[in-house]
């Protein structure tokens, strides 16, 4: 079986004919109007970049072009069919694919169960052959996974890879992607973006949702724009700008400013961020700070040794880890905003053991003010609230505690759309200079550019450049990331020949 094949699901179409279309699509959840007449088509060998902020209508778009929510009006055509039955089977069986940006995988089962799963019936190898069938469709996208591997054990940038391939396994003739970079590096983006221009050659569509827009411009043939669920228009990338999304996204022009640095703030706190590729240990350095994993050697904050056996000795000293994967360790998902925003600080909140409810409700309100979290209320349930409203409800955490000295953030903006980006930052850059020490962990050079005094480069678990402030940059951090990886290449080879010698 070839990846590269012809697309399944009946009705062949040719070049730039449509092979999703959404026709005048509503869909409303009690008095909120998520979506209103919106009208999209994506065509063959076409990569459609969708996007807008988050709470414009983007996932609800997609729920509905892959079965899993019903629209209260309009219709979807998948090839040349329109599909009556509403449900993710159906769609899937007209030729839809989907990689989910939550990722769809069972993390207990391996990789090669996983992919089994996500084949069709008549594509699955007999269940003695599967991990061998795996390991072939792995390395058709240049994958480096055991197929043994239990998924769990997986890295938030090997998940995502393995989402789109789960997605492509089918062989459809639309592709949706939704936030398909978020956890990704920069060499890992670019494999990403080869795949998808392979796909879109051979004739498969690509919807693309993304919030990251420099990203949309390098990589899309149409883009369209949604701002409180109604489509602002469809436009050829060639005729739009950085600053033209921004403005039709938010309905007004935005400066992308990060949040302004003073001198005396660089020269008293103590920051870092720690970049490079997927895969150098970053994220296992910020978890052994926090005690999530285990780890050798020595840390201490304030002078004093940190005791980081469990989560609980660095939280007890005041260092707070905002995880990247916010559904699954940041947030209790069926708790509402009240609840995930105060679970840390109860004792805080009342006295002799009693929770002062009026005290904890005035509380969390002022927070929700104060980091711009939109939400009907401080009782919603955080799972209903968009990527970048969860992620600033994890970070009423450190604003609570008035003990935290260090925030380890992973990915803060993973997910999270323009606007909610300068929200986080705004927070993180008001945290340390009130003095908090803040180690953010990212895969956007520019991102880190911006936002971070230090930056602090990282190959195969050793720290091997630092850029201080003044030599901050886009481009000098991609080119210290660009030149570890070079060196870490010529110390192999040099291994090699010597093992060989």
């Amino acid at each position: 079986m070839s990846i590269a094949g012809p697309a399944r699901g009946g009705n062949e179409v040719s070049p730039a004919s449509p092979v999703l279309t959404l026709r005048s699509v509503s869909k409303a959840f009690g008095a909120v109007q998520a979506l209103r007449e919106v009208s999209v088509d994506c065509r063959a060998g076409e990569i459609h970049a969708l996007v807008g902020e988050n709470g414009s209508g983007k996932s609800t778009l997609l729920g509905i072009a892959s079965g899993f929510l019903a629209p209260d009006e309009g219709t979807v055509v998948i090839g040349k069919t329109e599909r009556g039955r509403v449900s993710p089977a159906e769609s899937r069986r007209l030729g839809l694919g989907i990689a989910y940006q939550t990722y769809s995988h069972v993390l207990h089962l391996s990789v090669a169960e996983n992919l089994y799963l996500a084949a069709p019936p008549d594509l699955r190898p007999t269940y003695g052959r599967m991990d061998g069938w795996a390991a072939d469709r792995l390395a058709e996208f240049d994958l480096d996974i055991s197929p043994t591997a239990p998924t769990g054990t997986l890295s938030l940038a090997e998940r995502q890879l393995l989402e789109v391939v789960k997605a492509l396994l089918p062989q459809p003739k639309v592709l949706l992607l939704d936030e398909p970079t978020t956890a990704l590096g920069p060499e890992d983006v670019d494999r990403l973006h080869a795949l998808v221009h392979e796909r879109s050659r051979a004739g498969v569509g690509i919807v693309y949702v993304s919030h990251r827009l420099p990203e949309v411009l390098g990589i899309a043939d149409r883009i369209s724009v949604l701002r409180d669920g109604v489509c602002q228009g469809t436009f050829e990338t060639a005729s739009m700008s950085e600053e033209s999304l921004v403005a039709l996204m938010i309905g007004r022009p935005l400066q992308l400013a990060f949040p302004q640095r003073h001198e005396r703030e660089a020269e008293r706190e103590v920051r870092l961020a720690v970049s490079g590729a997927e895969g150098n240990g970053q994220v296992q350095f910020l978890r052994a700070l926090a005690g999530a994993e285990r780890a050798t050697g020595a840390a201490t904050c304030d002078g004093k040794q940190l005791d980081s056996s469990s989560p609980l000795g660095p939280l007890r000293a005041g260092v707070v880890l905002l995880s990247g994967d916010r559904a699954s360790e940041s947030l209790f998902g069926v708790l509402s905003v009240r609840s995930n925003a105060t679970i840390q600080v109860l004792r805080r909140l009342g006295r002799l053991g009693f929770l002062n409810r009026r005290r904890e409700r005035r509380t969390v309100d002022g927070l929700v003010k104060r980091l711009s979290i939109r939400t009907a209320s401080i009782e919603q349930s955080v799972q209903t609230l968009s990527g970048g409203n969860q992620q600033k409800v994890s970070l009423t955490r450190p604003f609570l505690r008035g003990d935290v000295k260090v925030i380890l953030a992973e990915e803060p903006t993973q997910g999270v759309d323009v606007a909610a980006r300068f929200d986080i930052y705004r927070a993180l850059r008001e945290k340390a200079k009130a003095g908090v020490a803040t180690i953010v962990k990212s895969s956007d050079p520019l991102e880190l550019a911006g936002l971070c005094d230090r930056v602090v480069v990282m190959s195969r678990g050793q720290i091997v450049d630092e850029i201080p402030g003044h030599e901050l940059g886009e481009r000098r951090i991609v080119e210290a990331i660009v030149g570890s990886r070079a060196g870490a290449r010529e110390a192999e080879a040099a291994a090699t020949d010597d093992g060989r010698a």
